[in-house]
């Protein structure tokens, strides 16, 4: 029983944990990141915190499952380098989004919450932990409450029940 408690436990622990890892995985703006490398002009500066944080939001077309920002791929490198380099000639980050969208397809962009899918995405993991915490919550209420009624279910000690465990004790010595 102490098992079964420690296993719903720890999936209390997961269920509440999760919601956050979610999070922090779809918003890695929040995240400390290394400071920028040092910048001759402002203007460079501003370009290249914007290009890194482009690069955490642009899924690599070269490393299935990274961002660009992750990807080490040769290729990955000379694309951050060419966002970069773009960003520093004044090109606006949203015609470089649309271009990488138009070349790669939406599955570029590492957010997917602008798409119906990105819904799908982000709605069902959302309900199955909520359906996960109801059903513990269920099992639980229903685990105690089986607890307390088989408390209330044991007779009393009874005067007669009492002198024989005392004459079957008394025996064995």
């Amino acid at each position: 029983m102490r098992l079964r408690l420690h296993g719903c436990l720890l999936a209390l622990a997961l269920l509440v944990t999760a919601p956050g890892l979610v999070w922090a995985q779809a918003h890695p703006e929040s995240q400390p990141s290394s400071p920028p490398a040092t910048a001759t002009t402002a203007d460079e500066a501003a370009a290249e915190v914007q290009a890194r944080a482009l690069f955490t939001e642009v899924m690599s077309p070269f490393c299935p499952g990274l961002t660009l920002a992750d990807c080490p791929s040769p290729n990955a490198f000379t694309m951050r380098g060419d966002i970069e380099r773009r960003l520093k000639n004044g090109e606006s980050r949203q015609a470089i989004v649309d271009e990488l969208v138009k070349t790669y397809g939406a599955q570029i962009l590492a957010d997917p919450s602008d798409t119906p899918i990105g819904s799908i995405v982000w709605g069902v993991p959302f309900a199955l932990s909520v359906l996960a915490a109801a059903g513990l919550a269920f099992f639980l209420r229903r685990a105690t409450r089986n607890r307390t009624k088989e408390a209330a279910d044991t007779p009393a000690e009874s005067p007669q029940m009492r002198s024989r465990v005392d004459e079957e004790l008394a025996a064995m010595d």
